[in-house]
């Protein structure tokens, strides 16, 4: 069972570098456009702070997904480190299962969120808040599947 969800890991976390590389390309887009309108031309736009703060934030989830994915999430190894192996091993385990565990919760809360602006728009651009609320669910979604596939293949380490 485990190579199947360590393949679709790995698939996903190769689908969400190259999203994230096009979605910073044009949030920097966004930025540059801002400043060069209020700076250069001496008009604001009102669309590119909008913009931007929805591709920030599928960004961050994205980027917490594959923190998950290649272990590279902040922690403290000080503790870890004067462990004994066994203990080590199983203090890594019930920490995967605590990331799983907030994966799950992100994904709930990202429902609930959808469900309850479904309809609703953003108030410059137009565009469907769950497009940014949905964020939460497919970062939560992968965090969740990371986190299996740390769990289910063994010498993966967190």
């Amino acid at each position: 069972m485990g190579k199947p969800i360590e393949r679709l890991s790995r698939w996903c976390a190769q689908v969400t570098k190259i999203l994230m590389l096009v979605l910073g390309i044009l949030l920097i887009a966004c930025l540059l456009i801002a400043v060069f309108f209020r700076y250069v031309v001496g008009y604001a736009l009102s669309f590119p702070e909008e913009l931007s703060m929805l591709l920030f934030t599928w960004i961050v989830f994205l980027a917490g997904s594959l923190g998950v994915r290649e272990a590279s999430h902040v922690r403290l190894t000080l503790v870890l480190k004067r462990l004994a192996p066994s203990v080590k091993k199983i203090t890594s385990m019930c920490i995967t299962v605590l990331i799983i565990f907030f994966g799950a919760v992100l994904l709930y809360s990202g429902k609930d969120m959808v469900s309850r602006t479904f309809g609703s728009v953003s108030a410059t651009i137009g565009y469907p808040l769950a497009l940014i609320n949905s964020s939460a669910i497919v970062g939560g979604a992968l965090i969740v599947l990371h986190g299996l596939s740390q769990l289910l293949i063994p010498g993966k380490e967190n």
